[in-house]
C-alpha cells in the first residue's frame, strides 16, 4: 500500500480494518497464541470413591460395535462394556449391567453430548436411581480427560494385538489399566479399591489425604502450564465472539470458525453461554476468541 498511497495514520487505520475483517477471523488459521481468556482449574474437591463416574463411547471399531468406558473419578477404577451400537436405551443397559449392578450407586455421572448419553433413555435411568447428570460441555474434550487418558491407553493395547477380535481384547486392556500405577495417586486403580496389588496381592494402605492433595497439585500444575500458553482477557455480556470449529468437524477448505455470536452469560467455570438466534450454546473459552 504505501509504494502507492499515503495518509497520515495509513498503517494503524489498515491494520484495524484488517482485525475488524469477520471473513477473515471465520476463515483463516493464524499464527501465534490465539486463545483468550485464562482457564479456571477443574473442580478440586475430595471426592470420595464411587461418588462420581465418568462415562464414554469408544469405536467403532472393525465395523462391529462400540465400547463403553465407566471410570470412578476418585480411585479411577475401569469398567468396561461392548455394544453393538451406541443408541441411548443400548448404552443404558451397558450402564445398568456392567456399573450399576456390580458398585455404589453414584451422585453424578459426567458424559458428553452425544446422543448416546443425553437421549431419553440414558437420562431416565439417571432419573430413576437419583444421580445427576452432569454434560460437558460440546466438542471440549479436555472436560473429560479422564475418559480420553484411558482411551488413549485402550487403544495402544488394541492395535498391540492387531487382527485378534477386539471384543475381547478390550478386557485386557481394562486389566491393563486396573493394575498399572498411577503417577497422580501414586498407587494402581486396584490398589487403592482392593487395597492390594492386583498382581503381587501385596498390601497397599489408601492414604485418601495424601492422594487428594497429590490430585489437587496435579490439577493446578495443568491448570498453570495450559494458562501459560493463553493470552489474559477478560469476556463480559454484550461482548461479540468467534466460535471455533475443531479440526475433525471441517473440511479442508472450509471455514475455520463461525460467528460472530453474542455473548449472553459468563460463568465461573471457564465458560459462556452464547445466542445463537433461535438457539442458546454454552461453549468453554477454549473455542472462542474476541471479534
Amino acid at each position: 500500500m504505501r509504494h502507492t498511497f499515503y495518509w497520515s495514520s495509513m498503517e494503524s487505520t489498515i491494520a484495524g480494518f484488517v482485525h475488524q475483517c469477520v471473513v477473515c477471523k471465520r476463515a483463516k488459521l493464524h499464527g501465534g497464541k490465539q486463545d483468550y481468556g485464562l482457564l479456571p482449574p477443574r473442580t478440586t474437591k475430595t471426592v470420595n470413591p464411587f461418588d462420581v463416574v465418568h462415562v464414554d463411547l469408544i469405536g467403532p471399531y472393525e465395523g462391529s460395535g462400540y465400547g463403553i468406558t465407566m471410570i470412578d473419578q476418585a480411585t479411577r477404577w475401569l469398567e468396561v462394556g461392548v455394544q453393538l451400537n451406541k443408541e441411548s436405551l443400548t448404552t443404558a443397559e451397558s450402564f445398568d449391567r456392567e456399573w450399576l449392578c456390580r458398585y455404589p450407586r453414584p451422585r453424578k455421572v459426567v458424559h458428553d453430548q452425544g446422543t448416546e448419553l443425553t437421549g431419553e433413555e440414558f437420562q431416565e435411568l439417571l432419573r430413576s436411581y437419583g444421580i445427576k447428570a452432569q454434560p460437558i460441555t460440546a466438542k471440549n474434550p479436555q472436560a473429560n480427560a479422564i475418559c480420553e487418558r484411558v482411551h488413549l491407553a485402550i487403544g495402544n493395547v488394541l492395535r498391540c494385538h492387531e487382527g485378534a477380535d477386539w471384543r475381547k481384547v478390550i478386557y485386557y486392556a481394562a486389566f491393563a489399566v486396573r493394575a498399572s500405577y498411577h503417577s497422580i495417586l501414586n498407587a494402581s486403580p486396584g490398589q487403592l479399591v482392593f487395597g492390594q496389588d492386583m498382581i503381587s496381592r501385596q498390601l497397599h494402605d489408601a492414604n485418601r489425604s495424601y492422594v487428594s492433595k497429590r490430585r489437587f497439585n496435579a490439577i493446578l500444575a495443568d491448570n498453570d502450564r495450559e494458562n501459560d500458553k493463553r493470552l489474559e482477557h477478560f469476556y463480559k455480556a454484550s461482548d461479540q465472539v468467534i466460535l471455533r470449529i475443531p479440526k475433525h468437524f471441517r473440511a479442508k477448505l472450509k471455514r475455520v470458525a463461525d460467528g460472530p455470536f453474542l455473548i449472553k452469560t459468563v460463568h465461573d467455570n471457564g465458560t459462556v453461554t452464547l445466542d445463537k438466534g433461535t438457539t442458546q450454546q454454552q461453549v468453554s473459552f477454549r473455542r472462542i476468541f474476541p471479534c
